[in-house]
């Protein structure tokens, strides 16, 4: 737990990359209604609707539950020693070859134990892993050193005149996965370990499209 407390993610956008990202690399979580805790898978959200689906595994008796369209509930999950859980309301239940079907608002909150908004990938070094973008003067394709579902950093020459908080278009190479056209928002610059005339720039995705986020996120649960 962090010294001061659990942190929360709040931001809509950041909220979204992160389900996308417990979709695809955590898959699992639990449900609790009253006194069940009902285990189940979650999908990919909805960003249009504001939904996720979750899916139900195995019967669970709830004939002694009154659910309702507004019905509160909480879910749990965790990878490795992060831990996720947030609190959302029910927006309907239909049943889906054989698995309940429960479609559920995105939450205003997700709580977190660690500072980290999702999983990041790092790829630094790996073959077929870089950006392109016509921001700066070195046009060659930029290397990743990390990468994940909410946004990635790439590595810059230091003359680069970047700054903190300016946006500009990019293009996401990946192996396994075709080409992502993105803008992104540089958030933070930091010394590159061992080498002054670099640095690495510290980006995340701007209204990245629901079809790229899923592509990206369904490609890096697949990384090693």
């Amino acid at each position: 737990m962090a010294e001061n407390g659990p942190m929360w993610l709040t931001r809509s956008e950041d909220v979204v990359a992160h389900l996308y990202f417990a979709a695809a690399e955590i898959g699992s979580a639990t449900l609790e209604l009253g006194a069940h805790k009902i285990p189940g898978s979650l999908s990919f959200p909805n960003s249009e609707q504001q939904t996720f689906s979750f899916f139900s595994h195995g019967e669970v008796d709830l004939s002694t539950v009154s659910i309702e369209s507004g019905q509160i509930v909480r879910f749990d999950y965790a990878q490795g020693e992060s831990t996720y859980s947030f609190i959302s309301e029910v927006l309907e239940i239909t049943d889906a070859q054989a698995r309940r079907r429960w479609k559920i608002r995105f939450p205003n909150a997700i709580e977190r134990n660690e500072r980290r908004l999702v999983r990041r990938h790092r790829v630094m070094g790996r073959a077929g892993f870089h950006v392109t973008t016509d921001r700066l003067a070195d046009r060659a394709p930029l290397p990743l050193y990390d990468v994940a579902s909410a946004g990635l950093s790439i590595v810059v020459a230091t003359r680069n005149n970047l700054k903190v908080g300016e946006g500009f278009s990019a293009t996401i190479h990946i192996p396994g996965c075709e080409p992502v056209a993105c803008q992104l928002e540089l958030r933070n610059l930091r010394p590159f370990p061992g080498d002054a005339s670099r640095k690495l720039a510290g980006c995340r995705f701007a209204n990245l499209a629901d079809s790229d986020r899923e592509r990206l996120s369904s490609t890096l649960a697949k990384l090693d």
